[in-house]
């Protein structure tokens, strides 16, 4: 096999492993409160939990025409009884908005498949439209 076959080859093998990369199962919904406030949800299926004492970071990026007021991203919730490190459901977090536009939401969240018996860290990027 030639130097430039091989790195042809290579180059695909590397593509395509980069293109498999499994999707989240974790997803962040917001819901309208009253007035300004919104609130984050983390949603998940019954057999995933979010780990308590990971290092998750969630990011709130306003765009033009929107502006953050106030948030509180901490992870609050239910115990997992399947297991104790791991929350079974996440607390709503409140979310201050002040005007209309796009809102993106970035966050790395380390969560378990009881399932598969596997823990992973997440990265979720997700764009909102305030309205």
């Amino acid at each position: 096999m030639t130097k430039k076959l091989f790195a042809i080859i290579w180059v695909f093998v590397l593509s395509a492993g980069l293109s498999a990369e499994e999707e989240s199962p974790v997803k962040f919904k917001l819901e309208k409160g009253i007035g300004e406030v919104y609130f984050l949800k983390v949603v998940h299926p019954s057999h995933f939990g979010i780990q308590k004492d990971a290092p998750h970071r969630i990011q709130i990026v306003s765009g033009p025409g929107l502006k953050v007021e106030s948030s509180d991203l901490k992870l609050k919730g239910k115990t997992s009884p399947k297991k104790k490190e791991y929350f079974e459901s996440v607390e709503p977090m409140p979310i201050t908005l002040k005007g209309k536009g796009e809102l993106e939401i970035q966050a790395k969240i380390f969560y378990c498949d009881y399932n598969r018996n596997i823990c992973i860290p997440g990265k979720i990027v997700q764009k909102e439209i305030i309205k």
